[in-house]
């Protein structure tokens, strides 16, 4: 499945949905010095398209590794790549929660990270949160990647998340009912109640794979420009193509460390070789 890099604060449905919204940050600099490692093979201190489709170039053979010559959103899934970011997530989120350093999350730190979660989506301090409070900004990472995907999915997937909080109906999510929402989910994260979660719980949960199966449908539905269900090495590169072309402001044919994107999510932009 689909696992999805450091943690960014979007732990959606309260930490609850920590495993399906935990997000990877980092700085513009930080990421340009991550890309520039990766794709800088003539070492000028900058990216230019050809290096940029290099490295996508490569990245598709290891998500087509079965040498098809195309990939499924299964095989996008699958990846090594993606396994390994989801793991780094998983470990980023648990260090973050974890606020004892025992290495796990406890069903009390849980709560506590979605009570502050709460706090900070009520931006006007009125105990409630309204749908609009719920939508993609607020979730920066998996917003971008399912808007990336096309189709206003970031805020469908905003509104499908506000929708299952509202328990009672009424148009708004109560702290009550948003923590009651954390505390199912880790009720899911610890199947055996043991009352902790550790990194890779998180990685493997039911709620991570699934949306990150969902994240990778979208990508490929994208990414595939002829519709016959499978995105093959021209498609990747066209899309990678159009990603440098976005990500190369002034048009002068390289990406610089002034152009780097703020933030960098696990499968936001797959052609990115990063």
């Amino acid at each position: 499945m689909f696992r999805p890099k450091q943690i960014a604060a979007a732990i959606a449905l309260a930490v609850a949905s920590a495993v399906a919204f935990a997000q990877t940050a980092g700085n513009g600099h930080g990421l340009f010095d991550h890309l520039l490692k990766k794709l800088d093979t003539n070492g000028d201190g900058k990216i230019s398209q050809d290096e940029f489709l290099a490295g996508a170039a490569a990245r598709f053979k290891t998500i087509d590794t079965q040498g098809k010559g195309s990939f499924t959103a299964a095989d996008l899934a699958a990846s090594p790549h993606a396994q390994n970011r989801m793991a780094g997530v998983a470990a980023a989120l648990v260090k973050r929660i974890d606020t004892a350093g025992n290495g796990y999350i406890t069903r009390d730190e849980f709560l506590a990270a979605a009570q502050k979660r709460f706090a900070k989506l009520d931006a006007n301090g009125d105990g409630k949160l309204m749908p609009d409070e719920f939508r993609p900004q607020h979730y920066p990472r998996v917003g971008a990647q399912l808007d990336e995907a096309g189709g206003g999915h970031g805020a469908k997937h905003a509104q499908a998340r506000f929708d299952k909080l509202d328990t009672n109906h009424d148009g708004t999510v109560s702290l009550d009912e948003y923590v009651a929402g954390a505390s199912a989910m880790f009720a899911k994260l610890d199947p055996q109640n043991t009352g902790k979660v550790t990194a890779q719980q998180v990685a493997n949960s039911p709620h991570a794979l699934e949306r990150d199966d969902a994240v990778a449908q979208h990508v490929v539905k994208k990414l595939d420009t002829n519709g016959d269900g499978v995105v093959s090495l021209d498609e990747y590169l066209a899309g990678a193509k159009t990603r440098f072309g976005r990500l190369d402001k002034n048009g002068d044919g390289y990406i610089t460390a002034d152009e780097a994107p703020a933030h960098h999510g696990p499968h936001a932009k797959p052609p990115v070789s990063g």
